[in-house]
């Protein structure tokens, strides 16, 4: 029985991955926002916690090891990102409450906008190239 997988698989390139990692942290800060929207109002400090940059890093792996598309290749490395991403949300749970760094919740947008753009950058940097 012959295998439709490709002989070459087709990897995606740095770009489209980091891009994909900005997207997701994008989508992952305007979620942090909302959240503190509704549960403190509006105008109230957003308190950066160890739980929230693991919650951040783990945001950038999936961003960053997603697959693409049907002709990208699935990889074990993509797998193990993808593994080590979800054991940090869990581990997120665990891990002190301390304040790190208190701003205001509209410092979350402004990021989320800063890293949208740069992933919109960058995926139309690859696209422009193909």
């Amino acid at each position: 029985m012959a295998s439709s997988a490709p002989k070459n698989p087709v990897t995606p390139p740095a770009a489209l991955r980091v891009g994909g990692a900005f997207l997701v942290v994008a989508f992952v800060l305007v979620l942090f926002a909302l959240i503190s929207v509704f549960s403190d109002g509006w105008g109230a400090p957003f308190v950066w916690t160890y739980s929230n940059l693991a919650i951040i890093i783990a945001a950038v792996m999936v961003g960053a090891f997603s697959t693409m598309s049907k002709e990208h290749a699935g990889s074990r490395a993509q797998i193990i990102a993808l593994a080590v991403a979800v054991a940090l949300i869990i581990a997120s749970r665990f891990l002190p409450q301390h304040d790190i760094l208190i701003q205001q919740q509209y410092w979350l947008l402004f990021y989320a906008c800063m890293s949208a753009i740069c992933a919109l950058i960058l995926r139309r940097s690859v696209m422009a190239t193909s």
